[in-house]
């Protein structure tokens, strides 16, 4: 299930801070340790402690490196500890955001050893992280800051687990993918039947904080053109919505395992500029992928350690209404219609942008979370559904079938 392409594009400068930043570790006592994690649409968000007394939720993602706070309150609370101020601007666009680093911050994980590190702060939520999550989150943690270690997630069972890697054992039923480790970055090599029969091959970096299965960036694909599309936003970056399209393509094959018909992102604007700044990369492996399989990241041993999931035969679909939901109150679970798409089930049956959701099949809006929501809509063609919604104070009552829209 496809719900929402959530994107990060952080365009942070070196900072030269490699010999202040630390990683995670067991205790000398312990070889491996299992935490819960929460999932929404495969995002995983964890807890953590910062200075022993400031509970905080944090988006495990290999896409970034280090660790980066967004929530504005938490923001304004760590400021007085910045001693560097700058500037993230994202290139072909006019917007630039205030951002510091901090000196050394406390960060508990678990029956981990702390670690003491750097954060970056951001002082405008541009990535609007809950209303896309629609779950409180104060931020994101690469997953370089366990590097010294085999980080496992198993998005079935919601365990995160960490184990030391001289005591790690590669489960019989899984595969070993080597990949390179560029920047703080895991990169992989992988091929795909794009939805005109052409293969490629490609080189894509792993980001589990990203919901879309694959993206590819129409720069790097030279002439590729789809013969058959859906045009509408897929994510949001630094200078806001990320317009782009959604296509079907043929298959993709990571080492030997093979994903049919997977629903890959197009975008030219996902991080344009020079290619070197990427690493020539052609595109992202997202969360929409990994989460077929039990996945476990090896930096160390530069390796993916893959095992098909219950999940790896399912579908890939995205939301088949054509109405795209955005949390405005991550308290109470109110969502409101972020986008509309022409031509779409929702958008014939009169449904508009900035409606708020009251219920769907006679389910109050508040009893379910974004993800809850988003799989109903991406269930089964043919599947009715009907919405009440709230525009302009008056309440509007729609009713359509799902369709598959791509």
């Amino acid at each position: 299930m496809i719900a929402r392409v959530l994107t990060f594009v952080l365009f942070i400068i070196s900072l030269g801070l490699s010999a202040q930043v630390n990683t995670f570790r067991l205790p000398e006592n312990r070889n491996r340790m299992v935490a819960d994690f929460e999932n929404y649409d495969n995002i995983v968000v964890v807890e953590m402690m910062l200075q022993d007394s400031i509970p905080v939720r944090l988006i495990v993602d290999s896409g970034i490196e280090g660790v980066i706070l967004t929530d504005t309150l938490l923001v304004d609370y760590f400021e007085r500890f910045c001693f560097r101020k700058f500037k993230l601007t994202a290139p072909a666009s006019t917007v630039s955001l205030d951002a510091c680093i901090t000196s050394l911050v406390k960060i508990k994980f678990g029956k981990l050893e702390p670690i003491f590190t750097n954060m970056i702060l951001l002082q405008e939520d541009l990535f609007s992280l809950e209303s896309f999550i629609g779950a409180k989150v104060h931020g994101l943690i690469g997953i370089d800051k366990f590097k010294d270690l085999i980080l496992t997630i198993d998005y079935a069972r919601h365990y995160l687990t960490v184990t030391r890697p001289s005591v790690y054992k590669v489960p019989g039923n899984a595969e070993v993918v080597p990949i390179d480790i560029l920047r703080g970055r895991p990169y992989i090599s992988a091929r795909v039947e794009l939805d005109n029969r052409e293969i490629r091959d490609l080189w894509l970096m792993i980001d589990s904080g990203a919901n879309h299965p694959l993206l590819l960036e129409t720069d790097s694909t030279d002439s590729y053109k789809p013969t058959n599309f859906l045009e509408t936003t897929i994510g949001r970056g630094l200078g806001g919505n990320i317009p782009g399209k959604f296509v079907r393509s043929g298959w993709l094959i990571i080492g030997n395992s093979r994903l049919d018909n997977i629903i890959t992102s197009l975008s030219s604007d996902y991080f344009t500029g020079n290619p070197a700044t990427r690493n020539f990369r052609n595109g992202t492996l997202g969360a929409g992928a990994l989460s077929r399989f039990t996945v476990s990241f090896d930096y160390t041993g530069k390796r993916l350690i893959l095992q098909k999931g219950a999940k790896f035969r399912e579908p890939f679909d995205y939301n088949m209404s054509g109405v795209v939901f955005e949390s405005i109150n991550t308290g109470f679970n109110v969502y409101r219609v972020a986008e509309v798409i022409a031509g779409s089930p929702g958008q014939l049956a009169g449904v508009q942008k900035g409606d708020i959701l009251v219920s769907v099949n006679s389910k109050a809006a508040f009893s379910m979370n974004l993800g809850d929501l988003n799989l109903l809509l991406s269930k089964k063609p043919g599947t009715p559904v009907t919405m009440l919604l709230s525009r302009d104070g008056k309440l509007e009552s729609v009713r359509f079938r799902l369709k598959r829209l791509i």
